[in-house]
């Protein structure tokens, strides 16, 4: 496993920055909440608001009032920010050592390509489950200090679950492209684009209301809105996602057993 702890620890202090990215932005929601609805400034703002704007990021006549309306759009951000996270990790796991001239040193060792693989793919689901459990444990707490709403661990938990599930099809979708594309030269250049366009389709199902586009983006496969309320996953939902992420690996796996190493 030497190559699974030379990753966790290459890529150990990104993680702590991610995850510090991912509390600061729950910090700064959940600790103003409790003086929101006596700033009629804000309620005036947000009254203002287009519509159309509302629908984008979720944010319901209650969400001055209620804290589950609150915490729904605190999700939609850190649902967008754990995207870039996962998919950089994905994307550069493999890509980096074509760009750093490194593979031909990995692949001369004794150890298969699939073990490399297997042994990548290990350490960024490793890293992002830290930054998960991190900032679900540090976000319970924020809640517990600042908010008197009666708001369930359970409801916390289920609805705090879609990053890593966001998080996880974006780290497999990133492994793929790291894995097909010749060379990645900027994982920015890579990530980036591919997170922002999902999220742009998925603007386009919340404005249009378009059921069947919500497919094309795992960003509206969970309605954090539902789920903050005290709802649940679909079921067809969590397995579309799974089959996505599933192919997405398996494709990466036979790609990279047959594809050239250029390492010039």
């Amino acid at each position: 496993m030497n190559i699974f702890i030379q990753e966790l620890k290459q890529n150990r202090n990104s993680t702590i920055v991610w995850a510090i990215a991912l509390i600061a932005i729950a910090a700064l929601y959940i600790s103003i909440f409790p003086s929101i609805p006596q700033n009629t400034d804000i309620a005036d703002v947000v009254k203002n608001f287009p519509e159309s704007f509302k629908k984008t990021f979720g944010i319901t006549d209650d969400f001055l009032s209620a804290f589950p309306s609150l915490y729904a759009l605190v999700l939609n951000l850190v649902l967008l920010t754990g995207a870039v996270q996962a998919m950089n990790l994905g994307t550069s796991i493999i890509s980096k050592e074509v760009r750093d001239k490194t593979a031909e040193f990995l692949l001369t060792k004794p150890v298969s390509r699939a073990s490399v693989l297997h042994q990548k793919l290990l350490s960024v689901f490793t890293l992002i489950l830290i930054t998960d459990l991190v900032f679900f444990a540090v976000d319970w707490g924020l809640i517990q200090t600042f908010i008197d709403d009666p708001f369930k661990f359970e409801t916390f938990f289920i609805s705090s679950l879609s990053l890593f599930f966001v998080q996880s099809f974006f780290l497999s979708f990133g492994f793929l492209l790291g894995t097909v594309l010749p060379k990645v030269k900027s994982v920015i250049a890579v990530s980036l684009p591919a997170v922002f366009g999902f999220y742009i389709i998925g603007m386009l199902d919340t404005v249009i209301g378009e059921e069947k586009i919500k497919f094309l983006t795992p960003f509206k496969l969970f309605n954090v809105n539902t789920l903050t309320a005290g709802g649940s996953y679909e079921l067809r939902m969590l397995v579309y996602l799974a089959v996505l992420m599933i192919g997405a690996v398996l494709t990466s796996f036979v790609v990279y057993q047959k594809k050239d190493i250029h390492t010039i």
